[in-house]
């Protein structure tokens, strides 16, 4: 098992991945992608070198984003808002590889990676809806923080997401 930056090759076999999860969200009532959001999005993610893969063989057990934290959410109160931080973002599993693991390898190779970039946080938005993802954070040691960001979907929609953090330990790999 490997985690790898995506290649623009790769980039149907990512997408049609997350509309199944799409899919697999809607029938558990977690409406909180949709046909668009976040395949949309991969394409840049790809030309910009933030979109990794957590690999075995040639499938794609999971994905996820990850980027420097620059700017700070308005409504969560981040621990150190001055120190270097990554954002991980669009965490998603393959859903042919759920409950084997694969969301906490996830979260272990993201915490890898943002060490050797030096980062002291790994940081991510989750909403209020997204239950499964929390308990996912909570288990692998992040911790919720204090307010609600209020992201605007549009001018009939708003998302309350929670912030979690992790301290990242930077004499030894991810915890």
């Amino acid at each position: 098992m490997r985690t790898v930056l995506a290649k623009i090759n790769e980039l149907e076999k990512i997408q049609n991945m997350y509309t199944k999860i799409v899919e697999y969200m809607d029938a558990n009532e977690i409406r909180i992608w949709n046909e668009n959001y976040p395949n949309e999005e991969f394409e840049d993610d790809i030309k910009k070198k933030q979109l990794y893969l957590l690999k075995e063989k040639d499938n794609i057990l999971g994905a996820f984003v990850m980027f420097e934290h620059e700017t700070p959410e308005e409504g969560i109160e981040w621990k150190d808002q001055n120190a270097k931080a990554y954002i991980l973002n669009r965490v998603g599993v393959n859903v042919d590889y759920l409950r084997q693991g694969n969301g906490q390898k996830i979260i272990n190779s993201a915490c890898k990676i943002a060490t050797k970039k030096g980062a002291g946080y790994l940081r991510l938005l989750v909403s209020e809806l997204n239950n499964p993802a929390i308990e996912l954070y909570t288990k692998c040691k992040f911790n919720k923080l204090k307010g609600i960001h209020e992201a605007k979907v549009n001018e009939n929609c708003t998302l309350n997401e929670y912030g979690f953090e992790m301290q990242l330990d930077k004499t030894s790999d991810a915890k």
